[in-house]
């Protein structure tokens, strides 16, 4: 990463965001979408809603950096809402 940073501590925090980036996309990869909705015949959170959340959070985090995006499937998550039964959610 060529990314020069104030500090070395923000060069490592930007550093594990990068490298987050990755294994997020790696752990998800292979995962069939109805398997993704698949809640196991409980109310348990599926693999899209905890996907989902966990991006609305790293955008979170943006925002505490200075920069105000939001993902497209922010209404679904907004405030930390939790799981809606009757949403469809993004693959």
């Amino acid at each position: 990463m060529e990314t020069k940073t104030a500090s070395n501590r923000m060069y490592a925090i930007i550093t594990l965001f990068d490298m987050h980036s990755k294994f997020f996309h790696q752990a998800l990869e292979g995962i069939s979408d109805e398997d993704a909705t698949e809640r196991l015949n409980t109310k348990a959170n599926h693999i899209k809603w905890l996907a989902g959340s966990l991006i609305q959070e790293r955008y979170e985090l943006v925002k505490i950096f200075g920069q105000d995006l939001k993902s497209d499937a922010d209404e679904l998550f907004k405030d930390h809402k939790g799981i809606q039964d009757d949403a469809i959610y993004p693959t």
